[in-house]
């Protein structure tokens, strides 16, 4: 990493000083450089949107430009772009910024959750067809979770939204993810709130009283309550850690610490189903109901 800094950015370090993340202190403050894996026509519009913010006020972490004033850097077959870190995730999470409409941010938005879920679907059958005997875990597992993904496709499909706003959003929500410029993306006001409430039910212990009390703090509208029930239907924490296994090399074993929870996530559902439905008239879903009625 130490040639991309110092020929790219001019900034003289030596490998020791950079953790196996990307992280070092330099000239006082903190900065990462980040492999950069989304899609190459995304990187201008998330540029613009990151000054944009930046001359809002707004708290973001700031990208640099190397010496040819790009915002990202090609160097042996991979893309790096270098940010200035000056702010870290405490843990918690209820602010929400309506996107700005540009056209040029159009390719950042991610609110077609039907087409993107079914997408995803179709490649882990399609996938899986092909590996189940290299994956039994996943083999033995997956199904469930597409049930689960397909009653959230059903149910979006079933919404009309051509009113809904749209909030600048995050692709997931960790502590490296939210200040983080090159996470952004464009989506209803509920994908952050539902990613939010999933990580830390799986992975912090969160219990349903606590994402209860959570989702009160909240000034959500009739349609933002609809959308985050589907949203927390969409089974991102199993398919996350499934790619993980497949294309990182990750342990099987990973995916029990997710299939473990399935009864609890469940109820979760249901409990808040029941939340919203004393709010407005929502749809839910009839397995789950019939089983913590």
């Amino acid at each position: 990493m130490k040639n991309i800094l110092n020929y790219y950015y001019r900034i003289i370090i030596d490998d020791n000083n950079i953790n196996d993340k990307g992280y070092f202190s330099y000239d006082d403050h903190l900065f990462c450089l980040y492999e950069y894996k989304r899609n190459i026509n995304e990187i201008e519009p998330l540029n613009n949107l990151n000054k944009l913010m930046l001359s809002k006020g707004i708290n973001i972490n700031k990208i640099i430009s190397n010496i040819f004033n790009q915002a990202i850097t090609y160097h042996d077959n991979k893309n790096y772009s270098l940010i200035m870190i000056n702010y870290e995730y405490s843990g918690k999470f209820n602010k929400f910024i309506k996107a700005i409409e540009f056209k040029e941010f159009n390719i950042l938005k991610r609110n077609d959750w039907s087409r993107l879920w079914g997408t995803k679907v179709d490649y882990i059958e399609y996938q899986l067809s092909h590996i189940s005997n290299q994956y039994p875990l996943l083999n033995d597992s997956v199904n469930y979770y597409i049930g689960l993904a397909e009653n959230a496709i059903t149910y979006f499909n079933m919404l009309d939204l051509n009113n809904v706003e749209l909030y600048i959003s995050h692709r997931r929500i960790n502590k490296e993810s939210i200040y983080n410029p090159l996470e952004l993306i464009l989506d209803y006001k509920v994908r952050d709130i539902g990613e939010y409430i999933k990580q830390n039910f799986f992975y912090k212990n969160m219990s349903i009283y606590e994402i209860k009390n959570y989702l009160g703090l909240l000034n959500l509208n009739n349609m933002d309550y609809i959308l985050l029930y589907v949203r927390l239907l969409y089974p991102s924490y199993y398919f996350d850690v499934y790619d993980k296994i497949i294309n990182e090399n990750e342990d099987e074993k990973e995916i029990n610490k997710i299939i473990e929870l399935n009864s609890l996530y469940e109820e979760l559902l249901y409990e808040i189903y029941a939340l919203i439905r004393k709010k407005i008239n929502i749809l839910g879903i009839d397995w789950i109901n019939k089983k913590y009625m």
